[in-house]
């Protein structure tokens, strides 16, 4: 078959993925780059032109072979795992149309994943953070902007997606509350307090683009994009000499700290966040022991490095 059916059977699958699925559209594009770089792979790794017998006839071994590429290459066991996801889904789909009948990889286990804990942003930074925002742009009403963006996503744990998907009558409609679509077309309400109403307020009364219908957007009126955002941030934690580990996403991660250090509501958390899963939120919990111990050990007067320090 040709180079063409390859790319119209992919073309199939990742449209399936989302009328059928439900995935997110970050999610899809991820699946399809993933994709993209195992075909790639195979036409070197075969050494002939990739055709859709080369799919559905996937092996253990070539698996391996194109992780042992891809870790070579510095990728981390997080994305490997995520490709061998996209890869089972396709397959998946393969069964589902009757191409396949079965296929060896779905049997594959994904890499073990490094346990890492996201890092928290202090106040301080957060505060930090908002008012470098100053230093950043000239433009008065495009600094309102990026404050109540900022601002919204640490209140309430929005992922940038959600933020940026908001739309200016959702605001006018709110009556206190929000209404976000989150992943997978997953809806959730969340509380938009008085604070932070005044902060987008002041930043609606700025904005030069009055009848825009996105909430956030750019300088000519356009939907505000992530990429920009995070450029945005990138150069705020620049300006600061922050660590890169300052993302907008990290903001997200702050929220929920905080509120597990102060609340300890892991259901809570979850129906804020849109976790499908408690076991998605408990990883804030082990952030919130980890931060209280390190407090801990600096500063009580029975612990080791508190008197080592005296």
């Amino acid at each position: 078959m040709s180079e063409k059916s390859v790319g119209s059977l992919l073309s199939d699958w990742l449209r399936y993925l989302g009328y059928s699925c439900g995935l997110s559209h970050n999610t899809i594009q991820a699946y399809g780059s993933d994709m993209r770089q195992l075909l790639l792979f195979l036409c070197d790794y075969k050494g002939a032109e990739v055709e859709v017998s080369n799919i559905v006839g996937l092996t253990k071994s070539d698996i391996r072979a194109w992780f042992l590429a891809r870790r070579n290459a510095g990728e981390t066991a997080r994305t490997l795992a995520r490709g061998l996801s996209a890869i089972k889904s396709l397959v998946k789909y393969l069964i589902d149309e009757k191409v396949i009948e079965d296929c060896e990889v779905l049997t594959m286990r994904p890499p073990k994943l490094e346990k890492s804990l996201p890092r928290p942003l202090t106040i301080a930074q957060l505060n930090d953070v908002v008012s470098a925002l100053h230093s950043l742009k000239r433009t008065s009403w495009l600094v309102k902007r990026d404050r109540a963006l900022l601002v919204l996503i640490y209140s309430v744990g929005l992922r940038i997606s959600e933020a940026l998907s908001i739309d200016r009558r959702d605001i006018a409609n709110s009556s206190g509350i929000l209404n976000i679509l989150g992943k997978g077309g997953k809806a959730r309400v969340v509380p938009l307090v008085d604070s932070v109403k005044a902060i987008i307020d002041d930043y609606l009364d700025a904005c030069e683009f009055k009848l825009a219908e996105a909430l956030f957007v750019n300088n000519t009126g356009g939907r505000l994009t992530a990429s920009a955002v995070q450029k945005l941030v990138k150069k705020a934690r620049e300006w600061l000499g922050l660590s890169d580990k300052v993302t907008p996403h990290a903001l997200r991660h702050s929220c929920a700290t905080h509120l597990m250090e102060n609340t300890g509501d892991l259901r809570g958390i979850q129906e804020l966040l849109g976790h499908s899963s408690i076991s998605s939120t408990q990883i804030y919990a082990d952030v919130a022991k980890k931060y209280i111990t390190e407090i801990y050990d600096k500063c009580h007067p029975l612990s080791g490095s508190s008197k080592q320090e005296n």
